[in-house]
């Protein structure tokens, strides 16, 4: 019996394959990884958030984006999809592939069963290497917790956690209220 082939992929291979790929798929060290689909309370929680950002950056030069934006974390290779986020400014895309955004100002992911543990662990430890980044959301489901990470300088970021009221998000000059980030994301399916 012989071990199973381990196949590596190149940055170039990957992006070449994201291209054609009907699904989301993560790159990480020549490994691959598979992104699935979110439950109805998950996208409530998503188009809830992006809709709350874009009334907090409107008349501003910031441009909210969904889970379709690919970002590329330069200082790590780490090439993903977060659930959403903006950038003030000038989009600073990555020239080999067009399309991955470099430069986030904020970046959210709602937490699933299957992402939690990575989202609020390795996958927050590469956004942190992003020089532009400087909110993170990390927003759980069904209960209301939202962790606010804000770096305050450099390489030092402070974490608020923050279970109803409102998230002061200091690169903004605004806050962000609970309500509208979980409002009717508990009707329908129980699912977490």
């Amino acid at each position: 019996m012989q071990a199973a082939r381990r196949v590596r992929w190149t940055e170039e291979e990957y992006l070449q394959r994201e291209a054609k790929s009907q699904g989301k798929n993560e790159f990480f060290e020549g490994e691959i990884y598979a992104m699935a689909g979110a439950k109805g309370g998950h996208n409530v929680v998503c188009g809830n958030t992006i809709a709350a950002l874009h009334q907090l950056v409107r008349g501003r030069p910031c441009r909210v984006f969904t889970s379709d934006q690919r970002i590329h974390v330069t200082a790590t290779g780490l090439y993903t999809y977060a659930d959403g986020g903006l950038c003030c400014g000038p989009w600073q895309i990555h020239t080999k592939d067009g399309m991955s955004l470099q430069n986030p100002g904020l970046l959210f992911e709602v937490l699933s069963p299957s992402t939690a543990v990575y989202d609020r662990g390795e996958k927050l430890d590469h956004y942190r290497h992003i020089p532009s980044l400087r909110e993170i959301l990390i927003i759980a489901h069904p209960e209301r917790r939202v962790e606010h990470h804000h770096r305050v300088d450099g390489e030092r970021w402070l974490m608020t956690t923050i279970h109803d009221g409102s998230i002061e998000l200091p690169s903004l000059g605004k806050a962000l209220l609970i309500e509208d980030l979980y409002h009717l994301s508990d009707l329908g399916e129980d699912e977490t």
